[in-house]
């Protein structure tokens, strides 16, 4: 009777935490999907032609001149063309799915975790919502959220997959799995030149962990590997690479091993910048583990996520100067890690359990705070680029097409909008002029300061 009820009682205490743990998706889904709502087509969303699409083949020739021409990313490039001709209400509703089924796979990649362990789910939306390389960019932005979060949803989604079979004792239908891994791989690797390459890394170093304890391989694992590679290699031999690398080779100012010494400074400090809050909460938790002696092999998936976080980072040393946002994957295997090393804070060690379970809970109270703030600035800005827009259309049914047009108001400035680098400016020759130019059909544009403009 007594085991009757104490039964009882841990199932109701499981459906009371899936409960809790849906919820949390939910949340999730719904903050970030207001997000992408107020978030305005912008930068080279504007310059997507849609009339040089008239069927579903037409997206491939253009993918293949731009595999040509400009790089080898195909696979996400394809999923940018297809939600560029879609309704951005479609695109909202889309990259707000593929944003928490990235939480979940880095949620489904830390082991030791409970069943519905709903602190930890909140715990890694927190650490992408404020530590996430440029969330404006990555996230938000249509042109980038498909290449970097599409990317690394597609890369989590195949590393998540091969761990699991990797812990599974029996596995049915091995042929069907290997060329399923295959084509999978395949997708996985022709993701995100440096991203990608960290994967095959990662995977590499669990599979050779499995046969050094099993001294066998499954030939899944080897048609999932090879599929990466294969991806991989589609990707990087693009012949449009060349033509990309040498018109950014000419603007850098050095050459030879001075360039490489430049480039290995921006590197060094892209990683103080982007993975140092992660780097220390694995030092820190590492010594006290040590002084805890802690065996070695706990340490397993934090040690391959880390290295793999540094080589996703470190291999950017070889190509012309990117962008910020290239250490964007770095920036997730990084926070795996260090999430893992978190998780493996004993539950008998009271006042670190203490202390991860205040901090996360204050850091969502924090979280919440800033997500109304910075969400009531996404509003202002929208407000102005509709009212803007609303304007310029007006103009050119009067067919006026030499505008002067008023900036967004610098005080609403936030990091999860990309817009303000990406608005029209009173400097000379400033691209984004050009851009309206061409999306609108104008002739010239003359921007000036809202707090000047009293045209509307």
């Amino acid at each position: 009777m007594k085991n009757g009820k104490n039964n009882k009682r841990v199932q109701n205490e499981i459906q009371r935490n899936r409960i809790i743990f849906i919820g949390s998706v939910i949340i999730s889904f719904v903050a970030f999907y207001i997000y992408n709502i107020l978030t305005p087509l912008m930068s080279d969303d504007l310059l997507f032609d849609k009339s040089l699409y008239h069927s579903i083949a037409d997206i491939f020739i253009q993918e293949y001149q731009q595999y040509m021409n400009w790089n080898g990313r195909s696979v996400l490039q394809v999923i940018l063309k297809v939600f560029s001709l879609l309704p951005k209400s479609f695109f909202n509703v889309c990259i707000s799915i593929c944003y928490v089924v990235t939480l979940l796979l880095i949620y489904w990649n830390i082991r030791g975790r409970k069943a519905y362990d709903s602190f930890l789910y909140v715990l890694i939306n927190v650490l992408v919502w404020n530590y996430a390389v440029d969330f404006s960019q990555t996230m938000l932005w249509m042109g980038g959220a498909c290449n970097y979060l599409w990317g690394i949803m597609i890369i989590l989604g195949f590393i998540t997959i091969y761990r699991k079979l990797l812990e599974k004792q029996e596995i049915k239908n091995k042929s069907l799995i290997a060329v399923g891994m295959f084509l999978f791989g395949v997708l996985a690797g022709w993701g995100n030149e440096n991203t990608s390459g960290g994967a095959i890394l990662i995977i590499l170093l669990f599979t050779t962990i499995y046969y050094y304890n099993t001294r066998k391989l499954e030939k899944w694992m080897v048609s999932g590997i090879g599929g990466m590679i294969v991806g991989f290699l589609f990707m990087f031999l693009a012949p449009g690479n060349k033509v990309r690398g040498n018109i950014m080779r000419a603007g850098e100012t050095y050459s030879g091993i001075s360039a490489l010494i430049s480039r290995g400074v921006k590197v060094f400090e892209a990683i103080n910048k982007y993975l140092f809050i992660y780097i220390a909460v694995i030092v820190l938790l590492g010594v006290y583990f040590y002084y805890r002696k802690y065996k070695l092999e706990e340490f397993k998936e934090v040690g391959i996520f880390t290295l793999a976080s540094i080589a996703t980072a470190g291999v950017l040393i070889f190509t012309p100067e990117p962008m910020p946002r290239a250490y964007f994957g770095a920036n997730i295997y990084m926070m795996i890690a260090a999430v893992q090393m978190v998780q493996l804070i004993r539950e008998e060690d009271t006042v670190l359990i203490t202390l991860k379970s205040g901090g996360i809970i204050l850091a969502t109270i924090a979280m919440m705070f800033i997500y109304v703030e910075e969400g009531a600035n996404l509003v202002r800005i929208l407000r102005e680029v509709n009212e803007r827009e609303e304007y310029i259309l007006e103009q050119v049914k009067l067919e006026n097409y030499d505008l002067k047009l008023p900036m967004i108001r610098p005080q609403f400035e936030t990091k999860y909008s990309f817009m303000y680098e990406n608005d029209i400016s009173d400097k000379e020759d400033w691209w984004i002029n050009e851009v309206y130019c061409i999306y609108y059909g104008l002739n010239s544009v003359e921007a000036v300061a809202r707090e000047e403009y009293v045209l509307y």
